[in-house]
């Protein structure tokens, strides 16, 4: 389905559109607590619920809130801002949204309210190279530390990606070779694994990996 001449493509998609339905846009301007015309949810829609931000890229286009419900992270869409009026928002910026099934677990479908008064700007992160880092490099494997993440993403045509550790340290970088050694065909934004970590001049790397 084609998209209206109104809908503002955001710079880069890291994203497939397809996982995600677009609805219609809505004007408004960004920055603090902003309320937005609200409609009745649909039928997919639940009633409306706080969340709280816990990354977004503007530039891949996407990225996870965690739900106050305690059923875990919702994926979060740029049309979803673009539709309130925005095109980012900060880490910890509280939601009032609507929620609903997606492809992949609960997605964020219309966003009510933005307050961004305790939100923290997102440090300046290293660029990584677009390249794959090929075959892992000679490290100790005793040196491992075992640590549990949510996947940032993965590109099986690429061979590599990366997750986000639960420890707050730096993201850890997974090539193919380690999804094949454990029998893992591919890995899905959001998906928690478990990994056997190891410090690398380039950064983070997993020697190993299982599906949590």
């Amino acid at each position: 389905m084609g998209r209206g001449n109104n809908f503002r493509e955001p710079r880069r998609r890291g994203f497939d559109d397809d996982m995600f339905s677009v609805r219609e846009t809505r004007s408004g301007g960004g920055g603090g607590a902003r309320s937005f015309p609200s409609s009745a949810p649909s039928a997919a829609e639940g009633p409306p619920i706080e969340a709280v931000v816990k990354w977004f890229n503007p530039e891949k286009g996407f990225g996870f809130a965690s739900l106050s419900n305690g059923t875990g992270d919702a994926f979060l869409h740029i049309s979803v801002l673009q539709a309130a009026g925005r095109d980012s928002v900060l880490p910890g910026a509280k939601l009032r949204a609507n929620v609903g099934p997606g492809p992949k677990g609960p997605q964020v479908t219309r966003i009510i309210e933005v307050d961004e008064t305790g939100a923290t700007a997102e440090p300046a992160r290293r660029e990584r190279s677009a390249a794959p880092r090929g075959k892992q490099s000679a490290v100790d494997p005793s040196t491992a530390t075992e640590i549990r993440g949510a996947v940032k993403w993965f590109n099986a045509d690429k061979g590599f990606g990366f997750v986000g550790a639960d420890d707050g340290d730096k993201d850890v970088f997974v090539h193919i070779s380690i999804l094949e050694r454990a029998g893992i065909n591919g890995l899905a934004e959001g998906q928690t694994v478990t990994m056997r970590v190891v410090q690398t001049p380039k950064g983070r790397e997993a020697i190993s990996i299982a599906l949590a």
